[in-house]
């Protein structure tokens, strides 16, 4: 029993730890300026943004080890690849409800499986507006073509745009997701709650 409720209380920890590294992320993506730095504002908002999709797929996978793991499957099965196929299986029998929550994890994230891909398949993460602020930060300040396109907005304008374009598509999801997990314990409490009694 003590070695079951730690196996636990391990697997909320590693979502815990996920979401405070996807609020990190956040704070950074929120950023104007990155000084003391050697990079460029748009290597540091890229990386920032790429760190927000790879975190972000994590929540969702270490959502059903917590589910695994209170049904007590063994953590070879549900750690290695596939293993949210076994626990999907598993839980449409054990707890219909909590399946749903899942699902609905899935969902939320699923506008973002694409890009994630991309990234976590060396593809790098692109924008058209930090497509414009790397051709500005690479090229010599007084080129013709950067000329063009910062007399039409300035730097700082396509920054400030870069800036509120990823706040307004990722910020909301984090709240989102965080509210699924709190729905995902609450379905799988019965079976906490069940050992407790059994405990008395």
């Amino acid at each position: 029993m003590e070695q079951y409720a730690q196996d636990v209380f391990d697997r909320v920890a590693e979502i815990d730890n996920s979401f405070k590294n996807i609020d990190i992320t956040i704070e950074y993506l929120s950023k104007k300026t990155y000084t003391d730095s050697e990079y460029n504002f748009s290597e540091h908002h890229t990386f920032h943004i790429e760190n927000f999709l790879l975190r972000l797929t994590s929540v969702v996978d270490r959502s059903y080890l917590l589910a695994g793991s209170t049904m007590l499957m063994e953590n070879s099965k549900i750690e290695q690849l596939g293993g949210n196929r076994k626990v999907h299986k598993e839980l449409s029998a054990f707890s219909p409800r909590s399946l749903d929550i899942l699902k609905s994890m899935e969902r939320a994230i699923e506008h973002l499986r694409a890009p994630r891909n991309k990234v976590a398949h060396q593809a790098g993460f692109f924008s058209k507006n930090l497509c414009v602020l790397q051709t500005i930060e690479n090229s010599r300040s007084e080129a013709i073509s950067t000329k063009k396109i910062t007399d039409i907005m300035s730097y700082d304008e396509i920054k400030d745009l870069v800036i509120a374009d990823s706040l307004e598509q990722f910020k909301s999801i984090p709240l989102i997701l965080d509210g699924l997990v709190t729905e995902l314990i609450n379905s799988l409490s019965f079976v906490y709650s069940g050992l407790l009694k059994g405990e008395q």
